[in-house]
């Protein structure tokens, strides 16, 4: 690697997070070899903006810094590129960075930029929006909604547990239907996987993995609020695969269907209401990595 563009978030992660290290690892490259422009997010459309205007410069590779909805804003643009992105965890939970194992020391990760080691990975789709990580339908679609992003940046990842502990309380469980390959299935709550880690320290797919080309969906179907405290608890090991409700699935495609008061966030972003048809994007992505 000897260009980089360095697409960064200021408002991202927790204040004392915010400014002091993008020049140290502007430094860090530099002294690798790699000469990095870096380039701020104001606005979430301008990291489809910015990596366009990277690819188009033929930069060597597109470098993130922030939390994994600027990585997914940016990989809209890099699909079914030869154009590697690299993750600078810097948001709020940085699940991606868990699931690559990415380490936190800004010389080591300049390192690992530097020699440009990569992987190419899958994608899910849901609509027209790619994503990395998960899609989930239903309590955590509505945790998505409820999570203000101040709370995130003061609070961290518990404010996703906070929601989530909240929405228990009076959330209203309702049934939507899954259609996949292997049939059709009913559930209250859903996690569409292309990874196995989730928001939240969660592995509701603890099966997934980017390298192959498929989705691995998670499906729980009851009604009773008091099961989902058990399946939560579960599920930060993965035991909640054997609890009664629970179904797992290994699919290409998959369609939700179901009342409009369902919702739907992808890599821990709001998209939109029911329905939505998910699939696998098989090797859409080149991801650098230790």
């Amino acid at each position: 690697m000897k260009s980089a563009v360095l697409i960064h978030n200021p408002g991202s992660g927790q204040p004392r997070d915010r400014y002091h290290s993008v020049t140290r690892i502007l430094g860090a490259l530099r002294q690798r070899g790699v000469t990095a422009t870096p380039q701020i997010v104001a606005a979430p459309t301008d990291a489809m903006r910015l990596t366009a205007a990277a690819i188009q410069a033929n930069a060597d590779v597109i470098v993130v810094h922030g939390g994994d909805g600027l990585v997914n804003e940016t990989l809209q643009g890099l699909v079914g590129t030869t154009t590697p992105l690299a993750v600078w965890p810097g948001g709020t939970s940085n699940v991606l960075a868990r699931e690559l194992a990415l380490p936190g020391g800004i010389d080591v990760l300049a390192e690992i930029i530097a020699a440009g080691r990569t992987r190419r990975v899958s994608l899910g789709r849901a609509g027209e929006r790619y994503f990395l990580l998960m899609a989930g339908i239903g309590l955590d679609g509505d945790v998505v909604r409820a999570i203000h992003p101040t709370v995130t940046r003061v609070t961290g990842e518990s404010a996703f547990w906070l929601a989530g502990l909240r929405q228990l309380t009076d959330w209203n469980p309702v049934q939507f239907h899954i259609e996949a390959e292997g049939g059709q299935h009913s559930a209250t709550f859903a996690v569409v996987a292309n990874a196995s880690s989730h928001g939240g320290g969660m592995r509701f797919a603890p099966e997934a993995s980017m390298d192959d080309d498929l989705l691995d969906v998670c499906l729980f179907d009851s009604t009773q609020r008091h099961r989902f405290a058990r399946y939560l608890s579960a599920a930060t090991t993965g035991s909640h695969l054997g609890l009664p409700g629970v179904t797992y699935l290994k699919t290409r495609r998959v369609v939700a269907r179901g009342p409009s008061s369902r919702f739907v966030h992808v890599d821990g972003e709001l998209l939109g209401p029911l329905p939505v048809s998910f699939e696998s994007v098989p090797a859409a992505l080149s991801l650098v990595v230790p």
